[in-house]
């Protein structure tokens, strides 16, 4: 099955999978990547945040990386340089039509309202690891982004949605970060599982509808 966002490990990248980054250190490792693999060019406050220039650089010389993950974190100072960095990204995903994984911690109504404000000029977007309200995420997928649903669904309010979940533009993904490979298979299969239990969805309904929000996402057309 796709998994619309993990990490890297120590082991090569050969996952069906859209590998994420969250600082300019890990982009080296997008260069060279194979199908099935998906590479995300991406960079979090918690590191100072590149130039959108830079990151324009990389994204324009690879036809097929996609852009995951940046966004808003309260955690983080600098709120101002945060939204302008997104804005521009996001001006940059527009341009040359690569989606974009959004990162949200504690800027939930923020995030939604600057998306908002840019009107019909948005990329493809997905809600990495959603645990918004349901009112939020209802909104999110009126605005066609596709929200995204990690292990750390099951612990959030929006998992007494249960069977409405499925209701909306969704995506699975790990958000797996361990360094060992090894857990990786059994990680995303619990979490398959789990996921179909809670929304009354058969496992191949949920395959096919993450291959499907892959083709989105990559800006290809789904396999027959």
């Amino acid at each position: 099955m796709f998994d619309a966002h993990r990490h890297f490990s120590s082991a090569k990248a050969c996952a069906n999978a859209l590998y994420a980054t969250s600082k300019t250190g890990e982009w080296g490792r997008l260069k060279g990547m194979h199908h099935p693999s998906v590479g995300g060019i991406g960079a979090l406050p918690e590191k100072p945040l590149p130039t959108a220039e830079l990151l324009y650089e990389y994204v324009s010389k690879q036809a097929d990386l996609q852009i995951a993950e940046v966004g808003l974190d309260r955690r983080w100072p600098d709120a101002e340089a945060q939204q302008l960095f997104l804005l521009e990204v996001l001006d940059i995903a527009y341009i040359l039509e690569r989606s974009v994984s959004l990162h949200c911690v504690r800027r939930d109504g923020l995030l939604l309202g600057l998306l908002k404000r840019q009107g019909k000029h948005l990329p493809t977007l997905l809600w990495h690891g959603c645990t918004l309200s349901w009112e939020s995420a209802h909104q999110a997928s009126r605005m066609g982004i596709i929200l995204s649903f990690a292990p750390s669904l099951y612990t959030s309010a929006l998992a007494r949605e249960g069977k409405r979940l499925v209701t909306l533009r969704y995506a699975l993904e790990t958000d797996y970060a361990l360094e060992m490979e090894e857990p990786y298979e059994a990680y995303l299969e619990k979490h398959l599982d789990a996921f179909s239990e809670l929304t009354d969805t058969s496992c191949d309904t949920l395959i096919r509808n993450n291959d499907e929000i892959r083709a989105i996402l990559t800006n290809q057309p789904s396999a027959r």
